[in-house]
């Protein structure tokens, strides 16, 4: 299959691409952003052939120039910035036009060049402050309170994603990616908020200390492995019965990342921990998280395989052959 990864350079594009290359697949990258050397040595020994090619999800005349020369089967459009507080108040413009309007151009192209699938990035981050007063995310019935203006744009995204889809007479799934941790996060310029998992492990290979917050909040994280996966097999879903799924691990994580610290402590000596009333390593939103349903997602065949036990014991390994990737 010929598949399309506008942003693909980023965290959550390049889990997705490396999990596309291992099964085969002609894999296009689209985005500002290069390829990191690493991910570059990484992915050249996978099964499937990579393209990258250079531009922005703003720029109509590229994308089309793009669409007519890739001839792609699915298009993932997961160019975004991925904004924290200080960028949407100082500079808004750019996360809007970004997120949506690139989107917008990119869903267009699609149109245009007769794409058989397009997986749209939504977010849990549509969820918002229903996080907080329901006991259980669902696709269905759960209110959508975005509380950022990430959130907003991921929300509008779905919405004009879905209401294109109809209007354009296109195969359009949403998928609500929840907060995600592993190989490949890094600064890029994009992405404000790096995960704690991330920020962890680059303490611990510069052996430093850090502290985390006397009580860790429950939170709905998913393995990138199990994230890439997920979409994967929303990209080959036949006669998907709902058109937006919560693709996540289905569990609330709180102290568990605890053990990710003592993994890193006995894998880095140097490092050292502790938790405390002034943590150097902080979580978005400090209340704890009901968790989100994946009932949908599993009917459809589909089931996350990497809970803490397995996720963490994988992410070091991939640590210790790839401490370059995430070295800040």
């Amino acid at each position: 299959m010929t598949v399309l990864v506008t942003g693909g350079a980023g965290f959550v594009g390049l889990n997705l691409v490396e999990t596309l290359l291992s099964r085969g697949h002609a894999v296009t990258i689209f985005g500002r952003e290069e390829l990191p050397a690493p991910a570059a040595i990484a992915f050249a020994a996978l099964p499937g052939r990579l393209t990258t090619v250079q531009g922005d999800v703003r720029d109509a005349e590229a994308l089309h120039a793009l669409f007519t020369a890739g001839q792609f089967d699915t298009v993932f459009p997961f160019a975004a910035i991925t904004s924290g507080p200080a960028r949407e108040a100082e500079n808004p413009e750019s996360v809007l036009q970004v997120n949506l309007l690139g989107m917008l151009a990119t869903l267009r192209a699609a149109r245009d060049a007769g794409v058989r699938r397009v997986i749209v990035p939504s977010s849990t981050a549509v969820y918002g402050e229903s996080f907080h007063h329901y006991p259980l995310m669902r696709e269905g019935d759960t209110p959508c309170v975005p509380a950022s203006l990430y959130g907003v744009t991921k929300y509008a995204v779905e919405r004009m994603g879905l209401r294109m889809g109809e209007l354009w007479d296109m195969d359009l799934i949403a998928a609500r990616i929840s907060a995600v941790f592993g190989p490949w996060e890094r600064d890029t310029g994009v992405r404000d908020t790096i995960g704690p998992h991330t920020r962890i492990a680059q303490a611990a290979l510069r052996g430093e200390a850090m502290v985390l917050p006397e009580r860790v909040p429950l939170y709905h994280w998913v393995y990138a492995r199990d994230l890439a996966d997920g979409l994967v097999h929303l990209m080959t879903l036949k006669n998907p019965p709902h058109r937006v799924f919560n693709v996540c691990s289905g569990l609330n994580w709180g102290p568990e990342i605890l053990d990710w610290c003592r993994a890193l402590q006995g894998a880095f000596p140097a490092f050292r921990w502790s938790q405390g009333p002034n943590p150097t390593i902080a979580f978005t939103d400090p209340r704890d998280r009901a968790p989100l349903d994946i009932s949908r997602i599993c009917a459809t065949g589909w089931a996350p395989k990497f809970p803490p036990e397995k996720a963490y014991p994988d992410y070091l390994a991939w640590l210790g052959v790839h401490q370059a990737a995430i070295a800040a």
